[in-house]
Order: C-alpha cells, then sequence, then structure tokens
C-alpha cells in the first residue's frame, strides 16, 4: 500500500468512526470534509474518574483544507464513556502539544488486562492515535460517548484562567 493509500484508509476509518458518535457529524462538518488535526494542540486530558475527557484545540480555513485566511477555531472535546477502562499510552505532554495528525479507528478486540477481569468494566472501543509534530504523542482506547465543537476566537487563549469556568 501507497503512502497515499495508507493516508486515504486512515480518513476513511476516522470518518466511519465519527459518523458513530454523537456530535461527530458535526465536528465532520465544521472542518467542511474530513478532520485535519494536523497542527492542531492538545489542550487538555482529563483523566477524571467520573467524567473523562479530551480537548483539542484547532483551526481551518474557511475556504476548506489549505485555503488560507480566513480561519475559524474551535475547542473539540471528546467525552469519555464512565464505566469502561481508558488506557493512555502518550509521551512528551508538555506546555504546547501540537499534533502532526490524529486518526480515529476501531480498536481491535483484545485481552482484558487481569487487574480489570470481573471489575464490570467495560473495555474502550475506539483508538485515538496521535502523531507526533511538538510534545504529546502516543494513543488512547477510550469508548467515545460524544464530541462537541465549540467556536471560539483563539484557542490558544480558550484554556487561560480567565476564559475558563469552573
Amino acid at each position: 500500500m501507497t503512502s497515499d493509500e495508507e493516508e486515504d484508509s486512515r480518513v476513511a476509518a476516522t470518518i466511519l468512526v465519527l459518523e458513530s458518535i454523537p456530535g461527530g457529524s458535526e465536528l465532520v462538518d465544521w472542518f467542511g470534509g474530513w478532520p485535519a488535526f494536523g497542527d492542531g494542540e492538545i489542550l487538555h486530558l482529563n483523566l477524571n474518574r467520573r467524567g473523562a475527557s479530551l480537548t483539542v484545540g484547532t483551526m481551518v480555513s474557511e475556504k476548506g483544507f489549505y485555503g488560507g485566511e480566513p480561519y475559524k477555531e474551535a475547542l473539540i472535546t471528546f467525552a469519555f464513556k464512565n464505566g469502561d477502562a481508558i488506557d493512555v499510552s502518550l509521551q512528551g505532554f508538555s506546555h504546547q502539544n501540537v499534533m502532526g495528525w490524529m486518526w480515529l479507528r476501531f480498536a481491535e478486540p483484545s485481552e482484558m488486562p487481569r487487574s480489570l477481569v470481573g471489575v464490570g468494566l467495560g473495555q474502550g472501543d475506539i483508538e485515538i492515535e496521535i502523531g507526533p509534530c511538538f510534545g504529546a504523542f502516543g494513543t488512547i482506547r477510550a469508548t467515545i460517548e460524544k464530541i462537541t465543537v465549540t467556536p471560539v476566537d483563539d484557542y490558544q487563549k480558550a484554556d487561560e484562567p480567565s476564559s475558563m469556568t469552573e
């Protein structure tokens, strides 16, 4: 498979996964097609036992992929399902976490770790692969319950204390 064919396959898999999640179609619509997360930034990875989530800040040209100015920006939040295990394998999380790419795919069945057998946890059904650019990269396996797109003026300032609500 060529690199173009491999990318096409990953795009198709990502869109298929997104279309299966509440809010996923709205995300595809916001991007105006397949969601190119390249140069997006991981702002938050919240591993709270009562409501885990991943928040990514991103921008896209209003003219389409690589269309230039004007840009629109948003926070994309992936809310993970309570009651399912979340497996995280990330390296390099820092003050800036720019992604080279982010792909989603349905996870292959795997054996549940011995410490989780019989405790009632489900195993995450989606894998998020985050490619390196600067900062964090790796994988997250979770069940994504919903996706929300929150338009903002400047996603890089969206997590400053003055713009955050508790």
